[in-house]
């Protein structure tokens, strides 16, 4: 197989850095491969990324590059960027930033117009690349109208008309549901075996997928790659990994935590039954308390419709018990962000009411709902507005008119709880989005709130950075301060949340304690939510789920 991309002792500084970003980095990507690019936050994936797009060094604000970097066998120095596409696309983390012409169709022919290609050609590669992402009939629609997720596959359609023969991948399924990312590597690798693209770099931080989808796996900590092989070899390294704050496919690490230790270890459920230990007894497992009665939000009958559009929110009753933290799942467009945002008021329903702790709210003002209710959105971008992270995190507390020295004292003490200590002079906006995130998450802790909704928190971090957020959300609602989660990370449902509600098509369609709702697997997969691995393990082995790797060790007698 010929070398598509290959880096040569690449070592990158950015400007203003203290340390490289990339150190002594050398890489080969093959025709026809699928490369992995896994690490935690900051281990420099995505300054990879850029050298073998060309971005750096031909843009960018770095200090320093050293070593070399072909692209189809041609250097990238000194070349535009616009030269490189042809050859290499890549879909930023950020893919919000990639996007910039009005409609969905223009964002998709841009590349292919200033490749100067037929109008015939550009019109067929657009209504291909949209159906591959399954935006067929959004033509015309206004491109910063979209949710989340169809931005994300927008973005990709736009890279995938240009016909890349690299494609990269960089964190660019992150918004996505659990079908939605399924389906994009699967067209990609389709693209893959028609020849349409001939190799994918993906960076992603669910090793699952990875497992599914990479034939090679580099892992990079610190600038360096400190382990590359085939992809199973690596991810059997399961105490690396989670030393890294990863979380390794599940199926592995429960393999590995029962002592089971022959390479590589299996990344499938079917796989992990093959090999599981002979298990001599075992014990049910006991779900905590239930959080107290009193309601905290309470929506009755609530109808929204967004201008123009069908109902987003068709009749939702719904009850969140103080105390409780409530995981809301769903597919993309289920309703979930919008049944949020009318609960905080962002959006006023149609028709319907809301109570917050037992008081109407539904003619109730923004700022008086913000007293009581926290929102982090799943864009941390959207809540960002000042200079510093010290005055962003002190805005909502001046905005109360709290006395600069109580000012102080609140900040210090919610960037320590957040790691933002470090950080507080800097410029949000000039951040790594996992920290913009935290900056978020920051500005609302600050204002101390009774109900805290944390819409995709896990966007842009890493496993072990979005256990630390979790860690310091169930601390505080340990404290009584409630919680409604929004995520695609059935880990994180399994994990931290005692109550499962599941939306469709604006609906509430399930709401049951969680050990409940994940044993109605055959219910929750035609939603197209798949739980944990080690909830489907458990149940096929004993008839009952256990919700996390740490109860199941815990629960069984090996030997």
């Amino acid at each position: 197989m010929g070398t598509i991309a290959e880096a040569r002792d690449v070592w990158v500084k950015y400007r203003g850095g203290t340390d490289y970003a990339l150190k002594g980095v050398s890489l080969k990507v093959s025709e026809g491969e699928v490369v992995a690019v896994i690490g935690p936050t900051g281990a420099g994936k995505t300054t990879l990324c850029k050298v073998l797009s060309g971005i750096i060094p031909n843009f960018g604000a770095y200090d320093e590059f050293r070593g070399e970097v072909l692209v189809d066998g041609v250097s990238t120095a000194g070349r535009r960027v616009g030269e490189i596409s042809r050859s290499c696309a890549m879909v930023f983390q950020d893919y919000e930033s990639q996007l910039f012409r009005t409609t969905v169709e223009l964002e998709v022919a841009f590349g292919p117009e200033n490749l100067c290609l037929p109008r015939e050609e550009i019109a067929s590669r657009v209504r291909r690349c949209l159906e591959l992402v399954g935006l067929t009939g959004l033509e015309k629609r206004y491109s910063f109208a979209l949710s989340g997720g169809q931005k994300q596959r927008l973005a990709i359609a736009s890279m995938l008309s240009m016909q890349p023969k690299l494609l990269i991948l960089d964190e660019a399924t992150s918004d996505l549901d659990p079908r939605g990312k399924r389906e994009v590597y699967s067209v990609v690798r389709r693209l893959l075996d028609e020849g349409a693209i001939r190799s994918l770099v993906m960076v992603d931080h669910h090793l699952e997928r990875v497992a599914e989808f990479a034939d090679r796996t580099v892992l990079m900590d610190s600038g360096r790659i400190v382990l590359e092989g085939d992809t199973e070899d690596v991810l059997s390294e399961v105490d690396l990994l989670r030393k890294l704050g990863l979380n390794p496919p599940e199926p592995a690490a429960l393999l590995h935590d029962l002592g089971v230790d022959s390479r590589p270890l299996p990344m499938t459920v079917e796989g992990a039954l093959e090999r599981m230990p002979p298990i001599r007894k075992y014990r049910e497992p006991v779900d905590g308390e239930r959080a107290g009665s009193d309601p905290a939000v309470e929506v009755d009958d609530v109808w929204f419709a967004y201008p123009g559009g069908d109902w987003a929110l068709r009749g939702v009753k719904l009850t969140v018990h103080r105390g409780e933290m409530v995981g809301l799942i769903g597919q993309n467009g289920s309703g979930k962000t919008t049944l949020a945002q009318t609960i905080m008021g962002i959006l006023r329903p149609a028709r319907g009411t809301i109570r917050l702790f037992g008081e109407d709210a539904t003619s109730m003002e923004l700022m008086e709902r913000a007293r009581t209710v926290g929102y982090v959105f799943q864009n941390p971008d959207y809540q960002i507005f000042t200079k510093s992270v010290y005055d962003e995190i002190a805005y909502g507390l001046r905005a109360r008119g709290m006395p600069e020295e109580e000012v102080r004292r609140r900040v210090e003490e919610v960037a320590k709880m957040v790691g933002l200590t470090d950080l507080l002079e800097e410029d949000p906006f000039f951040l790594p989005k996992a920290h913009r995130q935290r900056v978020a998450v920051a500005s609302v802790l600050a204002l101390n709130p009774k109900l805290v909704i944390l819409d995709e928190p896990s966007t842009g971090l890493s496993p072990g950075e979005t256990r630390a957020m979790m860690d310091l959300a169930r601390d505080l609602n340990s404290k009584g301060t409630t919680f409604v989660v929004i995520t695609h990370e059935m880990w994180v449902v399994a994990e931290y949340c005692n109550r499962v509600v599941l939306m469709s098509e604006g609906r509430v369609v399930l709401d049951a304690p969680t050990r409940t709702a994940f044993a109605m697997g055959d219910l929750i997969r035609g939603y197209e939510i798949e739980p944990p691995a080690v909830v489907e393990i458990s149940k096929r082995l004993f008839g009952t789920p256990f919700l996390t790797i740490k109860e199941f060790v815990e629960s069984v007698e090996v030997g």
